[in-house]
């Protein structure tokens, strides 16, 4: 067995941990073991899961702010022109690397947060960056921006290759400030579009001002009362009722509306 490593550490004065009062130097030099690996303070080293596990483990879901932040789309063809587009909608600040340009991404150059290069991709241009997106027809640029990007630590999805993504983009609607994402693990995005497509049509457009309501509704009580957890939940419960939730499912908003006046009023009784 090789002796453990040591380094040489010239005599200092002894500080009591709590009070801080010195205590005799030591009388020499003396060898100390070398330091161990840092952990977190009171806590085991995260264990590394056999690979066996990972690909069972469940999803996180969550939905993240993209705004000001830099991600990578590379492939300017039209999946690549979708999910630049997507990107750009949620605040990112894109840029898209392709060889060759197969869709027309020339309506959003005007934009500030948009930027293209028409060469091949570089895993330096991947330094910087929060999410990547590979959207290209060539299986070695797509290992390499999966590679780049693991190296990296940066969230990645490959197109189509799910063993290649550490996160998926699900099939989303929006009516508003409400939005309905469908996944199947990756498992059949067309299932996950097909089902979305159902929700669409029950989940109509009058959800979106009736959401605005229900936020401004939230707000007042939270004025109302700022330490009662539990009467807040009542008079929102008061507000959402099954009723309710039917108007707007139903696209009854001028009945949800004379309901939420009724409710606003009922506040200040």
């Amino acid at each position: 067995m090789a002796a453990p490593r040591h380094r040489l550490e010239a005599p200092v004065p002894r500080v009591h941990p709590r009070v801080g009062a010195r205590l005799a130097p030591e009388a020499a030099t003396r060898f100390v073991p070398a330091p161990e690996p840092r952990v977190r303070p009171g806590a085991e080293p995260y264990p590394e899961p056999p690979p066996s596990v990972r690909p069972e483990a469940e999803l996180y879901p969550a939905f993240v702010k993209l705004s000001g932040r830099r991600c990578l789309v590379v492939g300017g063809g039209p999946v690549g022109f979708q999910k630049t587009l997507e990107l750009l909608r949620c605040g990112a600040v894109v840029h898209v690397v392709a060889i060759r340009w197969t869709a027309n991404f020339t309506p959003l150059d005007g934009r500030t947060q948009l930027s293209r290069s028409t060469r091949p991709f570089d895993p330096v241009d991947l330094e910087g960056v929060f999410l990547a997106v590979a959207a290209t027809n060539d299986d070695a640029t797509q290992e390499a921006v999966w590679r780049g990007a693991e190296e990296r630590k940066i969230l990645c999805n490959v197109v189509d290759v799910p063993e290649r993504c550490n996160f998926y983009v699900p099939a989303s609607l929006r009516r508003g400030s409400l939005t309905v994402s469908v996944s199947t693990d990756g498992k059949s995005p067309l299932f996950a579009v097909a089902l979305r497509d159902r929700l669409a049509a029950r989940l109509g457009p009058a959800l979106g001002p009736g959401l605005e309501r229900l936020g401004e509704a939230r707000r007042l009580v939270r004025a109302l009362h700022p330490a009662d957890p539990a009467r807040r939940r009542f008079a929102l419960g008061r507000l959402l009722t099954p009723e309710a939730i039917d108007q707007l499912l139903e696209g009854r908003l001028e009945e949800f509306e004379a309901h939420w006046r009724s409710w606003k009023s009922s506040l200040s009784d």
